[in-house]
């Protein structure tokens, strides 16, 4: 479950691209600190999900929510 959400839901490579996307994560944070790993990638997937893929490489855009599509 949590490749797919790294990867994205409604994309056809999701779960590829989390899976790389993880195990690099995985290997890079384990080098680092090898007891705590699992926490760095538990504190991403907290944050990812809070603000969103989209807006995880666009970050001036944290504090704003989206108009859902109208126009006001």
């Amino acid at each position: 479950m949590l490749i797919v959400v790294i990867g994205g839901v409604g994309w056809l490579y999701g779960g590829v691209a989390g899976a790389i996307v993880f195990k690099l994560m995985q290997d890079a944070i384990s080098s680092i600190t090898p007891q705590y790993w699992t926490f760095w990638i538990g504190l991403f997937l907290v944050v990812l999900v809070l603000v969103g893929r989209e807006r995880l490489i666009r970050p001036w855009t944290w504090g704003t929510r989206g108009s859902g599509g109208r126009k006001s």
